[in-house]
């Protein structure tokens, strides 16, 4: 079997949750999904967990709530768009919660509760809440050894679709995780199944050789292990949610990152191997600061040949600070009000040494 997950935009209208499902239902392996709550879309301007974190906000002093009347149209419209009712589960989940309205954990989960319940009813296939399955330690990371007990009850001779981002706290109650967490909830559900493989499914073409918003000409690194994404992920890489790496990669299970628009096409593969071919990948976060904004570029390359002479050629005349050098990464600082054209020049630098690289 493959777990398979989407979220955000992936799941943003009726047209693409359509797309998600014909994905699905190609490959009979891909039996369990897990989802997000809907993203952005054309007619929708703001992301569901945004309009229930103002929403647990309202219902604290208030008895109305406009986020949350928000939050029930839009999955009234999904479902009308659809062909399909979810309307008494919609009904029951206001209720809850008004009941519950002070319990921001269970709150702005309801979004992916209520995404799972109607892709369920798309699909035809069992609903699960990840509530009963998935147990989350104080800490905020799974609780492996009870979820994989909790798994075990589930008949493997069906197909699922489970909400991402929560489960039980220790307490009993509803929990989550950080916001990306719907990622790790697949890794989660693909170790504790024993999956083949988790496929994580966006709206971008996998791990790029830099933010296609930034540079134009980017191209998709096929392969990649878990350690480097780990490192490009919690440096601004928003692949994929850093806390599935160390798990993926402590139980050996592969991670296909592929595109909801054009699956198959350009997806990245990650695993523990050593890439077969040469590349690199550009990220960056900015950071504010007293005197003025910077941001902090790391750059992670395997077989290509980029020496710390060419780096100071590339950059000369910019104000650029080096924090790190080695033969497969470099790391550096920039003023944010250049930090496009940086790495735009980078990107191109390191283009022209990947054509003559070999591994």
């Amino acid at each position: 079997m493959k777990v398979v997950k989407f979220g955000g935009s992936s799941l943003g209208s009726a047209e693409n949750i359509l797309k998600a499902k014909d994905i699905i239902l190609a490959d009979g392996a891909r039996t369990f999904v897990v989802v997000s709550a809907p993203g952005k879309a054309a007619d929708f301007p703001r992301k569901i967990t945004d309009l229930l974190i103002d929403t647990h906000a309202q219902l604290c002093y208030e008895d109305s709530c406009d986020s949350c009347d928000t939050v029930f149209g839009r999955f009234e419209k999904l479902s009308r768009d659809l062909g399909v009712d979810i309307s008494a589960e919609l009904e029951r989940v206001r209720e809850e919660i008004s009941i519950n309205r002070c319990q921001y954990d269970f709150v702005i989960s309801r979004g992916e509760y209520l995404m799972a319940v109607l892709f369920a009813k798309v699909l035809n296939w069992v609903f699960l809440d990840a509530a009963n399955y998935v147990a989350i330690k104080k800490n905020g990371l799974v609780d492996e050894e009870v979820t994989r007990k909790n798994f075990l009850k589930i008949q493997k001779t069906k197909c699922y679709v489970m909400g991402g981002f929560y489960g039980r706290g220790v307490d009993g109650g509803v929990k989550t995780f950080a916001r990306g967490g719907s990622d790790y909830t697949g890794a989660v559900a693909a170790v504790c199944l024993n999956a083949a493989m988790y496929e994580n499914f966006t709206d971008t073409y996998g791990v790029q050789t830099a933010n296609p918003a930034v540079v134009k000409n980017t191209q998709t690194v096929s392969e990649i292990d878990y350690a480097t994404l780990h490192r490009l992920s919690r440096a601004g890489a928003s692949v994929i949610y850093p806390n599935c790496l160390p798990l993926l990669r402590r139980h050996a299970m592969p991670l296909k990152v592929d595109c909801t628009f054009d699956a198959g096409k350009k997806g990245t593969l990650v695993t523990a191997k050593k890439p077969a071919k040469p590349f690199f990948s550009i990220t960056y976060e900015t950071k504010q600061n007293i005197n003025k904004d910077t941001a902090e570029i790391l750059c992670e390359m395997k077989g290509i040949t980029f020496s710390l002479c060419n780096l100071r050629t590339v950059l000369a005349g910019y104000e650029v600070y080096l924090v790190e050098f080695s033969r497969t990464r470099f790391r550096l600082v920039s003023p944010a009000s250049v930090l496009a054209e940086v790495i735009n020049l980078l990107h191109s630098a390191l283009m022209a040494a990947k054509s003559t690289a070999s591994l």
